[in-house]
């Protein structure tokens, strides 16, 4: 029997922030795989992650946090649940909707998804928790100097990125991207991590030529550009750029 009952319709809703890293990501994302997102903008500078709203929302006051709402129809009342990392919030979105811009390669490939696993925790493992502005920062109250704020993060990025292009040179050597010639999840959360590392100044990529020329193959893509920190609703009027009509 057929139902006249509107059908239950899934609305996302992404609290972001125009500079963080782990937000771009899931811009990337969404981007790629053309996902609608309703965007509820957290001043981070103003501390706004650090109210007790948001902390209901969030306990670890981070950010990207992505709340999923579905109304069932006429019947039943709506429901809704949150997903407060950015790692799971890819994957979510790659189980929802593993036909729109796959960002994993098939399951009848486990060693091809390994290798994108693998790069993708350089970046969201290795490089990002150190690197991570509430690290940062403690390193500069311990040590009370902005130079070795700075120093540590660099020594951070400079090892792993190293690492990173020596895996390209042993299993991307030749492709476009970080784990062949489609995009992964490991180009997702790479180039946000790229953009985060020319803010503490290690800006010669040229030391890892595979590296370099995969950055620059994505960054001329438009799901990447557009998920850009200059170019979000929330970005200070002075640094955005805006759109051509």
């Amino acid at each position: 029997m057929l139902s006249d009952s509107p059908a239950s319709t899934t609305t996302y809703h992404l609290y972001t922030f125009y500079c963080s890293s782990c937000a771009a990501r899931i811009r990337i994302a969404t981007n790629l795989k053309r996902i609608p997102v309703i965007s509820h903008y957290v001043n981070m500078q103003s501390d706004e992650h650090e109210t007790e709203d948001y902390r209901e929302l969030n306990p670890s006051a981070s950010i990207p946090t992505l709340v999923v709402e579905t109304s069932n129809g006429a019947r039943g009342e709506p429901s809704k649940f949150s997903i407060t990392q950015s790692v799971a919030i890819l994957e979510y979105f790659e189980e929802v909707f593993p036909d729109s811009s796959p960002l994993l390669p098939p399951p009848s490939q486990p060693e091809a998804r390994a290798r994108v696993r693998e790069l993708m925790y350089i970046i969201t493992s290795d490089i990002f928790p150190p690197t991570n502005a509430r690290i940062a920062q403690r390193v500069r109250g311990i040590r009370n100097s902005r130079d070795d704020q700075m120093s540590f993060a660099r020594t951070i990025f400079n090892e792993g990125f190293t690492a990173y292009e020596k895996m390209l040179e042993r299993y991307s050597k030749g492709k476009k991207y970080s784990a062949g010639d489609e995009v992964t999840l490991a180009d997702v959360c790479l180039v946000p991590q790229v953009q985060q590392a020319r803010f503490y100044g290690v800006v010669d990529l040229g030391q890892w030529p595979l590296l370099s020329g995969v950055i620059g193959r994505l960054e001329d893509l438009e799901a990447f550009r557009k998920a850009g920190w200059k170019y979000q609703g929330d970005t200070p009027e002075e640094h955005r750029v805006k759109e051509e009509q």
